[in-house]
């Protein structure tokens, strides 16, 4: 039985984030330094945690968390109960992973149970367990880094005291591994402003050749081989990509900008960029280029050169290849980084990056991992004003995938997204043939009142892997058994496997093609679902879910993924309004998000109603409660594709490997 272990997000309130800190100008029976501190009061305290026979004087667990000493002996520290490390074990809190945290599962097993599993029991034991609302406090904390001082925005109201305004939070950095067993790579920081977003690539260059053991490194000495990836960054980041470029133009071509040291002594100094010492405790860097997803950065050969090999949507992350899969990168280089992050606050933020690799010793040398990352359809929502809808698209994996991991990508009018394993489709209408989400509850259009189920490729004679059976094909299965052509071009031809194609094989494939592609409108095989936006699912397969090889369609190695978009249809106040939307940043079309040329909808007076007219006068004036009340607003714009969270993405992510042995 396939077993998943899905890292899933708290499904309860989730706060709007104050740039001016918690309930600020109210009164509060409480106030606080910081959200550590609130946590201790609220949750620790409060809870019984710390009386004499839990984690007080007795220290059940060896843990104590009276308030002088309990930071020290949670964040970062191994658990006297469940076997230590790291991806095998647990660590009692882990900055920025609230799914390797013992304490937040500890907690949320007893608040969301059908959710979460405390490795032993539920805490606090004997008690009433924690509200929806303080569980997504500890969660919040511990996502934006479990930092010490300071406050997380949204953490005052969920636990109702006041907090200082907030302020960035900088993550404590990851510390490198033992040279014997890995080695780091470091981001340079970049500064964002007060209240701003933006997304950004630049480059850096990298050495980490020197003394690697030969037995961590490819045949020809000039990649080295890993196992595990950890990577941290500061939590303002909304996600992380690092690619290695890989094309002709040399790390000192102008074409990548001015290099200019990074923090340091010499910070803002112009940098030889392949010099690591130059800096000194400053690394150089390009200056940051604001783009989306490095579109139109560097070299022309720049977006065709690139090979991703690590990221993350969250502060901190942790991945472990199956067995027998390893990762690899060139020893030297170099690196463009890819940084979306927010500053909410009123001060500029730093953000900077560490990641981590292990080696993978030469017996897991045997099948290199593969990324997912698909945006062929990232821009593909059209919501209009005080709407819903669900987009979907298929992924077709090569054959002989083995898939362990899937993750997704979208801005905070995603409300759900899915990924199903199966090639679904209209099976008719208009749009026959186009992907759907399948189930009562999908709330897709694609299909426009017509069916949506899976579609079963004939596995016979279709030599191209289009899921049909053409003329193609059947010619090339005629050539096949005349000996014009060779049974390897199409396995598919030989359905009983004995290395020829007589006459019953192509009458079988004659019959495929007359028969055509058919449905399964069985119950639909969910893989994965996310429901937060900023904090999204991560599914791991243990074992891997299998795709079968080259004598199988395309169909049957395609899984269709899907996402709702709400553009104020559950709640009008919450539909994208033209006045709050920031432009698109300096270089980006305009059509790729931003404000709306012409408002739709109604955000004062008849809001959630459509406007109508040709001036700005006139459209508000149609909003107005009753004639010439005055009050009418029309601002609602349509929800589109777009950089910011204002508008949208639509992307799916996971790691895979290829097993042809």
């Amino acid at each position: 039985m396939r077993n998943y272990s899905i890292r899933l997000a708290v499904v309860g309130t989730i706060v709007a984030l104050f740039p001016l800190g918690s309930l600020a100008g109210q009164q509060c029976d409480e106030s606080f330094d910081g959200t550590y501190a609130l946590i201790q009061k609220a949750i620790f305290e409060n809870k019984g945690c710390t009386n004499l026979s839990c984690h007080g004087e007795a220290q059940a667990g060896g843990l104590d968390l009276r308030a002088d000493v309990s930071y020290d002996n949670l964040v970062g520290q191994p658990s006297e109960t469940v076997p230590k490390g790291t991806i095998s074990g647990l660590r009692r809190v882990v900055a920025g992973q609230k799914d390797q945290s013992l304490l937040f599962l500890n907690l949320a097993s007893g608040t969301l149970p059908d959710q979460w599993h405390a490795p032993l029991r539920a805490m606090p034991i004997g008690l009433a367990p924690l509200s929806v609302n303080e569980l997504e406090a500890v969660r919040e904390w511990i996502e934006q880094g479990a930092p010490r001082n300071g406050t997380v925005a949204g953490t005052g109201e969920l636990l109702d005291a006041c907090l200082p305004p907030a302020e960035p939070i900088a993550i404590e950095p990851l510390a490198p591994p033992d040279p014997a067993v890995g080695r780091q790579v470091h981001m340079p920081k970049w500064i964002l402003p007060a209240h701003s977003e933006r997304e950004v690539c630049y480059t850096s260059y990298f050495d980490i050749s020197k003394d690697i053991p030969a037995k961590y490194l490819s045949a020809d000495g000039q990649r080295f081989r890993f196992k595990r990836t950890q990577v941290r960054q500061d939590p303002q980041s909304h996600h992380l990509i690092v690619t290695y470029y890989s094309g002709s133009a040399s790390p000192d071509d102008p074409i990548w900008g001015v290099y200019r040291c990074r923090g340091g002594d010499k910070d803002g100094q112009q940098c030889p960029v392949t010099d690591l010492e130059f800096c000194g405790e400053g690394l150089c860097a390009s200056d940051p280029v604001t783009s989306v997803a490095c579109t139109g950065f560097g070299p022309a050969d720049s977006g065709t050169s690139r090979s991703g090999f690590s990221g993350t949507q969250e502060a901190s992350f942790e991945q472990e290849y199956p067995e027998d899969v390893f990762g690899e990168l060139p020893t030297k280089g170099l690196l463009i980084w890819n940084s979306h992050a927010f500053n909410l606050t009123d001060q500029d933020s730093k953000i900077e990056g560490w990641l981590n690799f292990d080696f993978a010793a030469p017996e897991e040398q045997i099948l290199r991992v593969r990324q997912i990352f698909d945006t062929s359809a990232i821009f593909k929502m059209q919501v209009p004003v005080f709407e819903e809808e669900e987009v979907c698209n298929h992924h077709v994996f090569p054959p002989n995938t083995r898939l362990f991991e899937l993750n997704s990508h979208n801005h905070k009018r995603g409300k759900r997204f899915r990924i199903f394993n199966g090639r679904y489709a209209c099976e008719d209408g208009p749009n026959q043939g186009q992907a759907c989400a399948p189930g009562a509850d999908s709330s897709s259009s694609e299909c426009e009142g017509a069916a949506c189920g899976r579609l079963i490729a004939p596995p016979i004679a279709d030599c191209n892997n289009d899921g049909t059976v053409g003329i193609s094909d059947l010619t090339r299965c005629v050539n096949i058994s005349i000996g014009k052509a060779k049974l390897k071009t199409c396995r598919q031809a030989d359905p009983d496997g004995d290395k020829q194609v007589g006459v019953a094989d192509l009458v079988k494939a004659v019959k495929a093609a007359l028969a055509g592609a058919t449905f399964d409108d069985s119950e639909p095989d969910l893989l994965y679902t996310n429901l937060v936006y900023d904090d999204p699912t991560v599914a791991n397969f243990d074992p891997a879910i299998e795709y079968p090889g080259r004598s199988a369609s395309a169909a049957a190695r395609t899984v269709t993924f899907c996402s709702l978009y709400d553009n104020g249809f559950n709640d009008p106040a919450e539909v994208k309004n033209n006045a709050t939307s920031p432009p698109t940043p300096i270089g980006v079309p305009d059509f790729l998000g931003g404000p709306c040329r012409v408002p739709t909808g109604c955000t004062g007076g008849l809001v959630g109603q459509r406007c109508s007219g040709n001036s700005e006068a006139t459209r508000d004036a149609s909003c107005d409660s009753s004639p010439g009340a005055g009050d009418g607003v029309c601002d609602a714009c349509t929800l589109n594709g777009g950089l910011t969270t204002e508008d949208e993405m639509f992307i799916m992510l996971g790691s895979f490997y290829v097993d042809n042995r």
